[in-house]
């Protein structure tokens, strides 16, 4: 899953629409993690003539859930490698 992808969605005005399969991948992932309120749109194939290409699968991203904010949030609790900072122990009395 794509904390980084996550972040970028924060920042973006929505509803937002993805046309990029590896976008919409990471989008149906955070969706599933309930990160996400987010649906994805396949057109029903149309009888087109062969030569006409189908339009293409849309993710279209609605808002981060409350689980969303705190994932982002807690990233700040982590260190680089992912692993959880060394919290400070209080001092002993």
């Amino acid at each position: 899953m794509s904390i980084e992808f996550l972040r970028t969605l924060a920042t973006r005005h929505t509803p937002l629409d993805l046309t990029r399969p590896d976008d919409i991948h990471k989008l149906v992932v955070l969706r599933a993690a309930g990160f996400v309120t987010a649906f994805t749109l396949r057109p029903k194939a149309a009888a087109e003539p062969e030569h006409v290409a189908a339009p293409a699968e849309v993710g279209r991203f609605l808002a981060l859930t409350p689980e969303g904010r705190q994932a982002l949030d807690g990233e700040g609790d982590r260190a680089a490698d992912g692993a959880p900072k060394a919290q400070a122990r209080p001092a002993a009395a």
